[in-house]
């Protein structure tokens, strides 16, 4: 059951990214600029980022083994570094769009 949720939420992980990618895209298309498609694109990893975070919590409950807990904290550390460079860059778009 635990591992038919946590694809569930990969699922929903996927399409977030996509839909961010494909609103930036269209953001172009409609000559709104690239700090515009930048910020979609932004907002939408964020929010697949804390999905993510979602989806690794619940193979927590699945943890056995110390290699397996070591590999969950290595990702969890990359995701969160990850999370803090694109709020980084979240902030640096919000002052160049006022």
């Amino acid at each position: 059951m635990l591992a038919l949720l946590r694809l569930l939420v990969e699922g929903v992980t996927n399409a977030v990214i996509f839909g961010s990618v494909a609103a930036a895209l269209l953001a172009l298309l409609r000559g709104k600029g690239t700090l515009q498609a930048r910020w979609l694109v932004t907002e939408g990893l964020l929010l697949a980022l804390n999905l993510k975070v979602v989806a690794t919590l619940l193979r927590t409950l699945e943890l056995t083994t110390w290699n397996q807990i070591g590999l969950f904290a290595a990702v969890f550390t990359l995701r969160t570094l990850l999370k803090r460079v694109i709020i980084w860059e979240r902030r640096q778009l919000q002052a160049e769009l006022g």
